[in-house]
């Protein structure tokens, strides 16, 4: 996590998280899609993914991959922050199942929110099977 906490949210320091995952392969989305699969959480990436490509097409290293997790003030119970930090704490022990992403369809505008990913492997059957493996049909 990126301390102190900020006024928007928890940041999940995905470069760290994802440490195993090269840069070209959006490490903070893919923790995005890994946290989604394996909890429903929903997180929004903040990195080389919403960064924007130079003139010549080449991708602009970002400062930061980050994995924002919106905390809306008075909305969320302790026991659904609970189970936030058990899935986080599920997924850093297996984090090695994590892999990549890349683009399949890259728009020249706002490729974050109108691009298309799909992964480099077949990493996230890997992680549904470890998970229904620890956690089975119990949730």
């Amino acid at each position: 996590m990126v301390t102190p906490p900020g006024v928007l949210g928890a940041h999940v320091n995905a470069a760290k998280f994802c440490d195993h995952l090269d840069m070209s392969q959006y490490p903070a989305a893919s923790l995005g899609a890994a946290v989604y699969l394996c909890g429903g959480i929903r997180g929004m990436e903040r990195g080389l993914m919403s960064s924007v490509r130079d003139e010549n097409g080449v991708e602009v290293p970002s400062d930061v991959e980050l994995l924002r997790l919106a905390v809306p003030r008075r909305v969320f119970t302790l026991s659904q922050m609970n189970y936030i930090v058990d899935r986080l704490e599920w997924l850093h022990d297996n984090r090695k199942l994590i892999g990549g992403l890349k683009w399949v369809y890259e728009p020249r505008v706002l490729r974050f929110f109108l691009g298309k990913m799909e992964p480099t492997s077949d990493w996230p059957h890997r992680l549904m099977e470890k998970f229904r493996k620890d956690f089975g049909d119990s949730l």
